[in-house]
C-alpha cells in the first residue's frame, strides 16, 4: 500500500455545509480510535518501563509497515497539561524547538482555527541526499468528562479512509458502531480549543453503517469497509476499580495535496500518517499513544526507509519528553 494524499477539494466548507464538515472531521477521529484498538495486536519490538514499541508484521500488500508507540508517565514526569501545551495548543510553535531535523513549519491554510489546518513541514534528511518536505492536514480535538471514556470499536467509512482499506485485506471485515458526544471549540492563547463556543459548535455523534444506507437496501460491497473485529476484550465498565480516562486529546496528521503547498526545489515530497492520543487517568498517570506510517519517496529502498523510521521512532518521543522537562525548568517566554 502506498500512501495517497487526499485532495483539498474533499474537505467540505464549514460555512457552506457544516454537517458534511463535521462528518469529515469525525471520520478521522474514528480512524484514530480504530487504529488504537487494532494495532494493539502488533508484535512488540522494544519495551522499557517508559515505552513500548510495536511494529506490524510484513504484509505483501503494503510497501511500508505501521508502527505503534506507547509512553507511560507519572504526573511528576510529564503532566497532561504540559503535553497538551507542546503537542496540541501550541503545536506549530514548539515542533522546531524539540525536533532538530525540522527546518521549517509553514502554515498553508486554516480551514477552522485549532481544529483543521494545513501545514508544510520541511525536514533535513539524515543520510539521504535530498531533504524531504511534507504537506499535511492536521485535525485536533480534546475530549473531556464523559466524552473522554475510551470507545472499544468504531465503524470507519472507507470513502474517506482509503489508506486504511487494505489494513485488513486478508481477513473478514465487520462494522462496529460507536458514539462521540458533542464538544465545542473556541480559541484561547496559542489556539487551545476549549468548551463553550467557536465556529464549529459540535461534532456529530458517530454513525453506524445502517445510518449511511437507504432503508431496506443491502449494503454496497465497496461503499464502506470496517476494520477486522478485534479479539474480545474486557470493557472498562466491567472493571470498576480500573482507572478511568478523565480527559484526552487526539492529533491526526495525514498527507494532502494543496495548490499552495507544492514541492519545494531541492526537496523530495514525502508522505506520512500519524494518529496520536494523550490520555490522563483518574489515578493521575498519563499515557501517550502514537501510530505512524510513512513513505520517504524518492529512490530510498523500502527496507532502508523502514529501518530508518523504526530507529528514529522511539528517539522522537524521548526528544519531546526531554524538551518538556527543559521548559519545565527553564520556561520559554513565560509559557508555563
Amino acid at each position: 500500500m502506498v500512501l495517497v494524499p487526499i485532495r483539498r477539494a474533499v474537505i467540505p466548507s464549514p460555512l457552506e455545509d457544516q454537517r458534511k464538515f463535521d462528518d469529515f472531521i469525525t471520520q478521522y477521529l474514528n480512524k484514530c480510535d480504530d487504529l488504537l484498538s487494532y494495532t494493539k495486536r502488533y508484535p512488540i519490538v522494544k519495551q522499557t518501563p517508559l515505552m513500548t514499541v510495536q511494529r506490524q508484521n510484513r504484509n505483501p500488500h503494503e510497501t511500508h509497515r505501521w508502527l505503534r508507540r506507547d509512553i507511560f508517565l507519572h504526573h511528576l514526569e510529564s503532566s497532561y497539561d504540559e503535553l497538551k501545551q507542546v503537542m496540541f495548543s501550541c503545536r506549530a510553535e514548539h515542533l522546531p524547538r524539540w525536533m532538530p531535523q525540522l527546518l521549517a513549519v509553514d502554515k498553508v491554510e486554516t480551514v477552522v482555527p485549532n481544529l483543521c489546518q494545513v501545514f508544510r513541514y520541511s525536514y533535513k534528511s539524515q543520510g539521504l541526499k535530498a531533504n524531504r518536505d511534507y504537506c499535511q492536514l492536521v485535525v485536533m480535538r480534546e475530549f473531556l468528562g464523559e466524552t473522554a471514556k475510551l470507545k472499544p470499536r468504531i465503524f470507519t467509512p472507507s470513502a474517506s479512509m482509503a489508506n486504511l482499506a487494505l489494513l485488513s485485506r486478508t481477513q473478514s471485515s465487520t462494522s462496529i458502531s460507536g458514539q462521540f458526544a458533542n464538544n465545542a471549540f473556541s480559541s484561547s492563547r496559542c489556539g487551545s480549543p476549549t468548551e463553550g463556543g467557536g465556529l464549529v459548535k459540535s461534532l456529530k455523534p458517530v454513525r453506524s453503517m445502517a445510518d449511511f444506507q437507504a432503508p431496506n437496501k443491502a449494503p454496497a460491497h465497496n461503499q464502506f469497509a470496517g476494520l477486522t473485529q478485534a479479539p474480545p476484550v474486557t470493557s472498562e465498565d466491567d472493571l470498576p476499580d480500573a482507572p478511568r480516562p478523565i480527559r484526552r486529546f487526539q492529533v491526526v496528521t495525514v498527507p494532502i495535496e494543496h495548490r499552495n503547498c507544492t514541492e519545494q526545489r531541492g526537496f523530495v515530497r514525502a508522505f506520512y500518517e500519524t494518529y496520536e492520543e494523550v490520555r490522563e487517568y483518574s489515578d493521575g498517570h498519563v499515557e501517550w499513544s502514537c501510530i505512524h506510517h510513512s513513505d520517504f519517496s524518492g529512490w530510498v529502498p523500502s527496507f532502508v526507509a523502514d529501518h530508518s523510521i523504526a530507529t528514529a521512532f522511539p528517539k522522537e518521543a524521548e526528544a519531546l519528553l526531554d524538551y518538556v522537562q527543559r521548559i519545565r525548568t527553564h520556561p520559554l517566554n513565560n509559557e508555563y
